[in-house]
């Protein structure tokens, strides 16, 4: 089947987790046999260094055909005109390339909206997947509730990463869609028999994520602070980056955690990957995940986790793997650290590492997709 992605942009070097989840099921499902067409319209701002204009190259066995158009923070009216001319320009290249596609898979409701625009009414199968953390609010913004009511109404299958964004879409658009959650690369996480855990004096988490105000660092630190400020011997690893890095650094200063607080900064997959394999447990308190691949990164690593409520980590991490927390909730949050502590010789670490890669490898993953289109498909006939 020829399968035409549209996405908001592709991996790269300098920014290797922009486009990663779409990316992640284009290779899955060229590996499965589908011929996959990935169109990508970047409207990034001029900050976001690539190659302005038209790309057309292969990486992967994908054939990746980009524009790349530096926009930024302009009127969200015209993202979405400048989006749905570039698609349709595009798409010319991609028909006198490579012929029409079987199916059209859309990525983000932006995407979802241009696909939309451009192909609604050709008659060629539309899916599209939601990842988007805004439309899993409570309270929509106006903004995209026009928009969702505009493409997922016309989409012939919509597929949400997560039970609670299935039920936000429902809620607020009443579309029923199918939960396929995103894949998740683990092989560079995978523990190993003999990778049973490091020498060394130290119990240590790590937590992995932007240093924004969602991801609730500041809590971390302070409930950490609670939990083992008189306990030299706990540490705590934080990966990322942002623009909450400072004030957190002021934070690690004034609680006195110096030596048991660590901000790593941003580090490859690989880096982390080998962090995890030194490390206990892993950690992040989230206001809000659409589906949290990095818990199960840190699952594929052996570790178990210690998340909160907050939309994705519901959907896999049960007292097998774990503890789950209220979100924003301080003294729940110390608790959990003191009990991951106390009771860590209670998870298999194996048996986690198993059974998360087995779940959310790409060929199950991307199996999952391929019944979404042959079953779309099959109606359109």
């Amino acid at each position: 089947m020829r399968v035409l992605f549209v996405t908001r942009g592709y991996p790269t070097a300098n920014y290797a987790n922009y486009g990663v989840f779409e990316y992640d099921q284009a290779k899955a499902l060229e590996r499965a046999g589908h011929e996959i067409i990935y169109a990508a319209i970047d409207l990034r701002s001029i900050r976001r260094w690539r190659k302005w204009g038209f790309e057309h190259f292969e990486r992967d066995g994908i054939r990746i055909e980009a524009i790349n158009i530096p926009l930024g923070r302009v009127p969200k009216i015209i993202l979405d005109k400048v989006r749905s001319m570039a698609l349709k320009t595009l798409y010319r290249k991609i028909v006198k390339r490579y012929g029409t596609p079987d199916l059209i898979h859309a990525h983000f409701i932006a995407s979802g909206d241009a696909a939309i625009q451009v192909f609604g009414d050709q008659g060629i199968p539309l899916v599209h997947t939601e990842h988007y953390s805004a439309m899993h609010k409570d309270k929509l913004d106006p903004y995209y509730l026009k928009m969702g009511n505009r493409t997922y109404r016309h989409m012939d299958r919509v597929i949400a990463v997560s039970r609670s964004l299935k039920e936000s879409i429902l809620s607020h658009f009443n579309i029923s869609s199918v939960v396929i959650p995103n894949i998740v690369d683990t092989q560079v996480f995978l523990r190993g028999e003999v990778n049973e855990k490091k020498d060394g004096p130290f119990f240590a988490f790590i937590s992995v994520g932007r240093l924004i105000p969602l991801k609730r660092m500041d809590l971390l630190i302070r409930s950490f602070k609670q939990a083992f400020s008189d306990d030299p011997s706990v540490k705590l690893y934080i990966y990322g980056d942002g623009p909450e890095r400072s004030r957190l650094g002021q934070l690690i200063r004034s609680s006195s955690l110096e030596n048991q607080v660590f901000l790593m900064g941003f580090r490859s997959r690989e880096d982390i990957a080998k962090k995890m394999a030194e490390c206990d447990a892993f950690v992040l308190a989230s206001d809000s995940e659409t589906f949290g691949v990095v818990f199960i990164e840190a699952m594929a690593a052996g570790l178990p986790v210690i998340a909160t409520y907050c939309g994705g980590p519901e959907d896999f991490v049960d007292d097998r793997y774990g503890i789950l927390v209220k979100s924003g909730d301080e003294s729940a949050l110390t608790q959990a650290f003191r009990e991951m502590r106390a009771s860590h010789d209670r998870f298999n670490q194996i048996a986690i590492s198993e059974e998360i890669s087995a779940r959310f490898n790409a060929e199950e993953i991307a199996a999952q997709i391929v019944d979404v289109y042959n079953a779309v498909t099959k109606n359109c006939l």
